[in-house]
């Protein structure tokens, strides 16, 4: 009974790192893998069986004044938030499998939804130190939407995280309305933000 216990448990260990990635990168890009505890279904390896709904949460948040440039050179600031009604903001690394996963499924969104008020933006948090597997990543997937190096501020609050991908929602104020760990799929991601706009249309 004890083993099949034990057994049991390494299993759910194992499972839960496929979704979600512990904010530690070991050397020579061995990643350290392990459950975001934020919801018992987040178990399960396929991240369309996550249910952004359930593990979001509100924030009080805010993303303070920032400047950062973009893999490809170009500089953002804060003032990006102001042009969309909502801004998601994936938070990845090059390093961690679920992250990686779920890119091709944000770049459908983000080509479904660019045009109706719906921005995205990467930061890829391990851009600093491995630029060249970062770009690796966005290239091989085709990526079109911004992808930032964190510095300054912004590499505080990467810092902060304690798991990858984290998925935060902005408004155009620049404030964090919503926060998910942990990979999904384009149902996932409208879903996310389709809830949140409903949320706002409420009196």
């Amino acid at each position: 009974m004890k083993k099949n216990l034990l057994l049991l448990g390494v299993v759910l260990t194992l499972a839960a790192g496929v979704t979600a990635c512990s904010g530690e990168k070991k050397t020579g890009q061995e990643t350290t893998a392990s459950a975001a505890s934020t919801k018992a279904d987040q178990s399960k390896a396929d991240p369309s069986k996550t249910d952004a709904v359930d593990t979001q949460s509100e924030s009080s948040e805010k993303f303070t004044e920032f400047k950062a440039k973009t893999v490809s050179g170009d500089e953002l600031t804060n003032d990006v938030f102001k042009s969309s009604k909502l801004t998601v903001v994936n938070v990845w690394g090059s390093w961690c499998g679920p992250c990686v996963a779920e890119i091709p499924e944000l770049q459908k969104f983000y080509e479904s939804m660019k045009d109706q008020g719906v921005n995205v933006i990467g930061v890829a948090q391990d851009a600093d130190t491995d630029l060249d597997a970062v770009k690796e990543v966005i290239e091989k997937n085709k990526v079109t939407y911004p992808n930032l190096i964190p510095e300054g501020k912004l590499k505080d609050f990467v810092m902060t995280l304690q798991a990858f991908p984290t998925t935060l929602l902005v408004d155009s104020e620049g404030n964090v309305v919503a926060k998910d760990l942990g990979g999904k799929d384009m149902a996932g991601f409208t879903k996310m933000v389709n809830d949140q706009l409903t949320k706002k249309l409420r009196p």
